[in-house]
């Protein structure tokens, strides 16, 4: 085992979010640590969502790396900056970092810039042994004279070449209980306007082989499991294949959820065997009812698409939430079209966020100069970031809050039930207790929505 010692950290936020009340790890830090250990590194897991992660011992490793969002990255910088004036070497990755380089090395030393499969260990190697690190593509650091230094992006990597990610590794997760999250694929083949997942993993879907991934099941049998793709679904006759493969190898979890685009479902025999293999809810992409909206978005589906994504996945007992998103252009009275829509369709869950031009996207480049200003911790979908071109800031977010509360009202909740589809009076009701959460919580900030920043 070599003697250098690394902690990966996932950057946490206490602030509640659309996904608080079923948080679950990334895998790309449990990725990263299995790859360490293969190399002999001896490495261990942080997640601070989890639970509080002791610092003082995180300045007894040589090296700390913390991955981030943008929602997350003020803490992420905190803790880099009490890190390093320790003496730790402090690296730093994610989707934020890869686009904002120069803001990010005032707090680290070094940034991995894209996928860190390859880069991350490479570096490691390379600090440990006193060895150059100019060969190593995917690094951004700061030259003695203050110059940033950067050696490119790396090539994305074969993640059927990849290990399983190895929660094992954190000190803060039981035996038996691995978090039940699986990811069977990067990139996405949709280029959303809005979306961090092309830029970052770019439009070619890569693919863990079948034999894979039902190890992993296997590993969480008897468990319900999420399939953490960005677009389980991206691939058609592959998702097929593989949910056969889980049937045929008796790797049926007891039910599962994922991501998958609107069009995917006018598959029948996907969303047939969606249902043998106990798919509770999908996560749909439905962002708009506006046809203009959807358009602005690069969205491929129509209107009348959303409507039978419903009744289809319904028809079988497989609930949807509906991921929606407000354009540029959106005013309340979009908010109340979509909040009509999805009562009317017995949507069973959704969220409705505002337009965030996170770093690296098509609209951060096209809206940045609208922005109201830049406090990551609020890049998360739920606050209204930048101003819109029909309406305040102030009355699209008041909006927001009261169509959700509309949608998760009490009365709404007691009426959840259909069968087949029970759960859903539990999540309705977590949606209700999330977003009073959300508004108690943000008052403040909705204030100054309301006075101006």
């Amino acid at each position: 085992m070599n003697q250098y010692r690394v902690a990966l950290v996932e950057a946490g936020s206490r602030s509640t979010h659309v996904y608080s009340r079923t948080y679950l790890p990334r895998v790309g830090i449990p990725t990263m640590g299995a790859i360490l250990k293969d190399l002999g590194y001896d490495c261990d897991l942080w997640f601070q969502s989890m639970s509080t992660v002791s610092e003082e011992r995180l300045r007894k490793y040589d090296l700390v790396g913390i991955g981030s969002l943008s929602a997350t990255i003020p803490e992420a910088y905190r803790l880099a900056d009490s890190l390093r004036q320790s003496g730790v070497v402090v690296v730093m990755g994610g989707p934020h970092v890869t686009f904002m380089p120069e803001e990010a090395l005032a707090h680290c030393d070094y940034v991995v810039i894209g996928e860190g499969d390859a880069t991350f260990p490479a570096l490691v190697s390379a600090l440990s042994k006193g060895e150059p690190r100019e060969a190593i593509p995917g690094l951004a650091w700061r030259l003695p004279g203050g110059d940033l230094h950067s050696t490119g992006r790396a090539d994305p990597v074969d993640l059927a070449q990849l290990p399983s990610p190895d929660f094992s590794l954190s000190p803060q997760v039981r035996p038996g209980r691995m978090p039940p999250i699986i990811t069977t694929s990067r990139g996405c083949p949709h280029h959303c306007t809005f979306c961090t997942v092309t830029a970052v993993f770019g439009r070619r879907y890569r693919l863990k082989s079948a034999e894979q991934v039902i190890s992993e099941l296997h590993s969480l049998r008897g468990r319900s499991v999420c399939f953490g793709d960005d677009n389980f679904c991206a691939q058609p006759a592959r998702t097929k294949s593989l949910l056969r493969e889980m049937i045929a190898r008796d790797a049926v979890p007891l039910r599962w959820s994922g991501e998958m685009c609107v069009k995917a479902a006018a598959d029948p025999e996907l969303l047939d065997l969606m249902q043998r293999t106990r798919c509770r809810i999908m996560y749909v992409g439905v962002e708009s009812v506006n046809p203009d909206t959807l358009k602005q978005f690069g969205k491929s589906h129509q209107v009348e698409d959303i409507g039978r994504c419903v009744e289809n996945l319904h028809q079988r007992d497989i609930g949807i939430h509906a991921m929606f998103v407000l354009g540029v252009d959106d005013t309340p009275d979009t908010v109340a079209e979509i909040s009509d829509y999805a009562i009317a369709a017995d949507i069973d869950t959704i969220q409705i966020f505002a337009l965030t031009p996170f770093p690296g996207t098509g609209a951060y480049q096209e809206f940045q100069d609208r922005l109201l200003h830049r406090e990551w911790r609020y890049f998360d979908g739920m606050h209204v970031v930048m101003k819109p071109n029909n309406c305040s800031a102030y009355d699209l977010q008041m909006a927001i809050v009261r169509q959700m509360n509309r949608f998760y009202a009490p009365a709404r909740v007691a009426g959840a039930y259909r069968r087949g589809r029970g759960w859903r009076m539990k999540y309705r009701l977590g949606g209700h207790l999330l977003m009073r959460k959300w508004a108690k919580e943000n008052a403040e900030y909705i204030e100054r929505l309301r006075t101006g920043f």
